[in-house]
């Protein structure tokens, strides 16, 4: 292969990349810590990523979380499971599932989080742990970087102790939960059977970064979203029939389609900790939104990020840093809910708004240092319908949800 590379002038086309390939030499060898090593992947593959599949990133909408956010995330799930169950990261049958794993940064921060006791890794590793990937290149980067990282910690070097991570699946998170969506044997059997184990597995926290995405501008843009009928049938009949909003379009976006999926995937007990848009915190439209989730679960975490950058003077600095860099101008909050049987007085909402004029640098440092129990929640009252179908609740703060 390589020579019949080298006969067709692949030098040349190669060539304008050399000083890329440099860069990464450079930056990989100045990486020292796991979390700048997690930090590096996801910068490389997104610089890429935007070049090389910028039609399909946009469609999709990719943005990578900074692994300050991730850790938090995967500590906050952990707070959110002991204080309603009783139960770990660690414990045997609790399964995790990041369905938008992207290059794996959140099933290699839960690995390295030292909440995995050192007796329970290779269970987890081989029955508890999975992560879905839609984008082939990422799905590899992904499947590399939690593999090394696994064998990193039990100390397996040898070829013949090396364990490829079982829980990884190349699919279309939404697409695989359809009905009459039988996977097709013939084309990938070995990846099909990831599929069936974890359609079957049941799964008791699902953490992530959704995909945000608003779809085409035109036509000719040939970027239009994926239709899902099942997905979309469960948001029409919770979400858009408690809407009083003309336009429903923006409760199609990937993020929320994300929270619909995620809510009935963990059935009836189970946490749900994401990183997304904040769309759904406030605003007509996602007025819905708030009565299902105040129904369905019954504690909530938001935590605002702030950051929106489609504001000008005095009120964008107010917003302050956005965590996504230049990933997104959007306000972005973090989501932990819990699905509870036991509990049975209305859903206890918490909120937590970061603070005017901090930096990206400054909320990312407090984010990383935070816990659930550490941070000042906000009582909010659970919002109710009036009698022309809105939604009603208190709470003093001018970035408040509800």
């Amino acid at each position: 292969m390589v020579d019949a590379l080298d006969g067709s002038g692949l030098e040349s086309e190669t060539s304008s990349l050399a000083h890329f390939y440099d860069s990464v030499r450079v930056r990989a060898e100045e990486v020292t810590s796991a979390e700048g090593k997690q930090q590096a992947i996801a910068e490389l593959y997104e610089r890429f990523r935007k070049i090389g599949f910028a039609t399909q990133a946009s469609a999709l909408g990719i943005v990578y979380t900074p692994v300050e956010i991730v850790d938090f995330i995967v500590r906050a799930a952990n707070d959110a499971l002991s204080e309603a169950f009783g139960k770990t990261l660690s414990d045997a049958d609790v399964h995790i599932l990041d369905g938008f794993t992207g290059t794996g940064t959140f099933m290699v921060r839960v690995l390295q989080s030292g909440l995995i006791r050192p007796e329970d890794l290779a269970r987890k590793y081989a029955e508890e742990l999975h992560a879905n990937e839609i984008m082939l290149l990422a799905y590899y980067i992904a499947a590399v970087n939690v593999e090394a990282t696994y064998h990193a910690l039990v100390g397996e070097t040898a070829d013949d102790d090396y364990e490829p991570f079982p829980g990884i699946v190349m699919a279309d998170t939404f697409q695989i939960f359809e009905d009459g969506d039988g996977p097709d044997l013939g084309v990938c059997p070995a990846n099909n059977e990831r599929i069936t184990r974890q359609l079957e597995s049941p799964i008791n926290v699902i953490i992530g970064n959704p995909p945000y995405s608003v779809g085409q501008n035109s036509a000719n843009d040939l970027n239009a979203n994926l239709k899902y009928p099942g997905l979309d049938a469960r948001i029409e009949e919770t979400y858009a029939k408690r809407s009083t909003a003309t336009s429903l379009r923006t409760l199609y976006y990937f993020y929320l389609r994300a929270f619909r999926w995620a809510t009935d995937r963990i059935g009836d007990r189970g946490v749900v900790a994401f990183v997304s848009n904040v769309g759904w915190i406030d605003g007509n439209t996602a007025a819905g939104i708030r009565l299902s989730l105040a129904e369905e679960y019954s504690r909530i975490y938001a935590i605002n990020l702030r950051g929106n950058q489609r504001t000008t003077g005095e009120l964008s600095r107010r917003e302050g840093g956005k965590v996504f860099g230049g990933g997104s101008r959007n306000t972005i909050a973090i989501w932990i809910s819990i699905k509870d049987p036991a509990h049975s007085s209305p859903c206890a909402i918490r909120y937590h708004d970061i603070g005017d004029y901090l930096s990206r640098e400054q909320k990312l440092a407090r984010d990383y240092a935070a816990t659930l129990g550490s941070l000042d929640w906000e009582a909010i009252t659970p919002p109710t319908p009036t009698a022309n179908g809105s939604t009603s609740a208190t709470t003093t703060s001018p970035h408040g949800p509800f």
